[in-house]
């Protein structure tokens, strides 16, 4: 059975397509009145401003980040990574005005900063854990100075964060981006710390037919 959205579940679908095809910064309040099929005053009653459309698809975004990297933190294996990786693509494809626009997003909005400098500390601890689980399990070795686990964890959240933009920025369309090369990207920052065991699951992995993304 097909799901019936809400006026309000209407309203914030209308939004997301319309930021991610023409920047959130483009879209007024009519814009996605008429997308969603509906009048202002219709729309004003689920949500006054632009803002609260745009503070309700963080919030999504936040949840589904979350639960990645809590699904991630209780199986910590290479596996369960890569599955990380290929869900936050599709999750980063869905809502990519965030990813695109994250600057501009920032400026505008004072409580989704704050918010966002919180998140992306949460994610960077979830990574820190994986990681430090992984070296005393001897799937990677450890990291020597200058390098770091945090160091790294910063790095590998700011590939994960930036790569669409970057893409977009290199004129590649969001409809036409590869999710093997996201998971490429970031798989090709992890391995020059892979252990011997660890090259060893990663090829065991790899020798499965792939399930994952286009």
């Amino acid at each position: 059975m097909k799901e019936v959205l809400t006026t309000k579940d209407k309203i914030s679908e209308a939004a997301l397509f319309l930021f991610n095809h023409f920047g959130f910064v483009n879209v007024r309040l009519q814009h996605i009145a008429d997308e969603a099929g509906l009048s202002v005053g219709n729309l004003a009653y689920h949500f006054k401003t632009k803002d609260e459309i745009v503070e309700l698809l963080y919030e999504n975004i936040v949840n589904r980040q979350k639960n990645l990297l809590t699904d991630l933190r209780m199986i910590p294996l290479f596996i369960n990574l890569n599955s990380y990786i290929d869900n936050t693509f599709l999750m980063q494809r869905r809502y990519s005005f965030f990813f695109t626009d994250t600057l501009e997003i920032m400026r505008a909005h004072a409580s989704i900063r704050k918010k966002h400098r919180e998140h992306i500390q949460w994610q960077t601890i979830q990574l820190k854990i994986f990681i430090q689980f992984n070296i005393a399990r001897g799937a990677l070795l450890n990291f020597d100075l200058p390098d770091s686990v945090e160091n790294f964890s910063n790095r590998f959240m700011l590939l994960t964060d930036s790569w669409m933009g970057y893409k977009m920025l290199q004129g590649e369309k969001i409809s036409e981006l590869n999710g093997q090369e996201f998971h490429s990207a970031l798989w090709g920052m992890t391995s020059p710390n892979f252990s011997q065991a660890g090259k060893n699951e990663f090829n065991q992995m790899l020798a499965y037919p792939y399930d994952g993304i286009g």
